[in-house]
C-alpha cells in the first residue's frame, strides 16, 4: 500500500454554506459601518482649489447697490456709491455658506437663520461678529479681491468701502 494516497475531500454541506455567506455578509456590514462612521468623523480635504487673487470684473460691470455672488470663490461684491466691498460668502458662526436674498436685500445663513444686512453686519443670529472682508482693489478698471487673509471686524464702517 502506498503513503501517498489521497485524502478525501468532504463537500460542505447547504447549511454551512448559508451559514458562511451570513458571516461574509455581517462582515460587509459591520466594515461599512466602521468606514462610515470614520469616514463622518474625519475632517474633510479641502474642495477643488480656488483662486485666491481673482479678477470680478470691470467697475463699469457693477450697478450701484447691486450685491453679486461669486459661489465658486464664496465671495460677494456689493457695489455701493462710494465704492466696492468684497465679503466673505461664509457664515462666521458655523461657517456656512450665507445667501443673498434679493427681495429682502438681506444675507441669510440657510444653518440657523442669521440674517445681515447689506454691508455684512448681523441683524439676528448668533454670529459673534459681521461677514468677514476681504481685499479688494481697482486695477486698471477691473475690480480684483484678494482671498488670501480675509479681515474680521466687529461693525461696519464707511472707511473699509474701496473708493472708486
Amino acid at each position: 500500500m502506498d503513503d501517498k494516497t489521497p485524502v478525501e475531500k468532504k463537500p460542505i454541506s447547504r447549511r454551512r454554506l448559508i451559514a458562511y455567506a451570513w458571516i461574509g455578509a455581517a462582515a460587509i456590514v459591520i466594515g461599512e459601518l466602521i468606514f462610515g462612521t470614520f469616514a463622518f468623523l474625519w475632517p474633510r480635504r479641502k474642495g477643488t482649489k480656488v483662486e485666491t487673487v481673482f479678477i470680478v470684473g470691470k467697475v463699469t460691470d457693477f450697478k450701484v447697490g447691486e450685491v453679486i455672488p461669486f459661489r465658486k470663490e464664496r465671495t460677494f461684491i456689493l457695489r455701493t456709491e462710494g465704492g466696492f466691498l468684497a465679503m466673505s460668502a461664509i457664515c462666521p458662526h458655523l461657517r456656512c455658506i450665507v445667501n443673498w436674498n434679493e427681495v429682502l436685500k438681506k444675507f441669510e445663513c440657510p444653518c440657523h437663520g442669521v440674517k445681515f444686512n447689506r454691508n455684512g453686519e448681523v441683524l439676528e443670529g448668533p454670529p459673534p461678529r459681521p461677514l468677514d472682508l476681504y481685499k479688494l482693489q481697482i486695477v486698471a478698471g477691473n475690480v480684483v479681491v484678494d482671498r488670501v487673509s480675509p479681515i474680521e471686524r466687529r461693525k461696519f464702517e464707511s472707511s473699509q468701502v474701496i473708493k472708486i
